[in-house]
């Protein structure tokens, strides 16, 4: 069972110090780590848009970290992914964490990081040494279809990368850390306590008006509603 309590309303919410979204998300994270009832709390499904069909694309990826109030990511700019952020930024994150009775749902913009220091800092960090050579070997070829040439191609670098130690193995030149800045977040739970509760975390536009109302205030950065099923 999750450590942390449910939440029934936005009003508890802010008083139990989760008026920012990040700090929910952190705690919810936790308790699916504690569970132990999923193999990766770290695991995504990214949804991407093409920009010239409007046709949605959704995969599975690895999250590298949550910091600086952005979520953090790698894969390479000729991947079907990095093709369609590149033409259209807009992207949502979902974390399925039903076995919990919990989700998170986000939205958000995506940004690149190139700094070579940085990407391979977390290409050592999260990925195990079998997916490193698959990636370093890979390069620019991700989402390409895969002929005799070049799948024998790929087979020979991949045993020479194996070869590396651990920590030698690089990343390739194509791989960036993609950064999702958050402008919506969906949080949702069914407890027995309180029942199903979904709390939307929006972050505020600068002089956007405020219905007090139906909305509650967080902190100068994010307004939190509760919306229905």
């Amino acid at each position: 069972m999750p450590q942390t309590k449910p939440i029934k309303d936005p009003k508890e919410a802010i008083a139990r110090g989760f008026a920012q979204p990040f700090s929910l998300f952190r705690r919810w994270q936790k308790d699916a780590v504690r569970s132990g009832r999923f193999a990766s709390a770290d695991i995504f499904l990214l949804a991407t848009v093409c920009a010239k069909t409007l046709r949605p694309s959704q995969r599975p990826m690895q999250l590298a970290d949550v910091c600086d109030n952005a979520f953090l990511f790698l894969s390479t700019l000729t991947s079907r992914k990095g093709d369609q952020i590149s033409q259209n930024k807009n992207v949502s994150l979902y974390f399925d964490w039903l076995k919990l009775d919990r989700y998170v749902m986000v939205e958000g913009e995506a940004t690149l990081v190139r700094d070579r220091h940085v990407v391979n800092s977390y290409f050592q960090k999260i990925f195990p040494s079998e997916l490193k050579c698959y990636f370093s070997a890979i390069d620019n070829n991700q989402s390409k279809v895969i002929d005799s040439e070049f799948k024998e191609k790929f087979q020979d670098l991949r045993q020479k990368i194996c070869h590396y130690k651990d920590s030698m193995i690089p990343p390739p030149d194509s791989m960036v850390l993609f950064k999702i800045e958050p402008s919506y977040f969906e949080f949702y739970e069914n407890s027995n306590e309180v029942g199903n509760v979904r709390l939307a975390y929006s972050r505020l536009v600068e002089g956007a008006k405020v219905d007090n109302r139906f909305t509650f205030c967080a902190n100068p950065d994010w307004l939190i509603e509760q919306i229905a099923q």
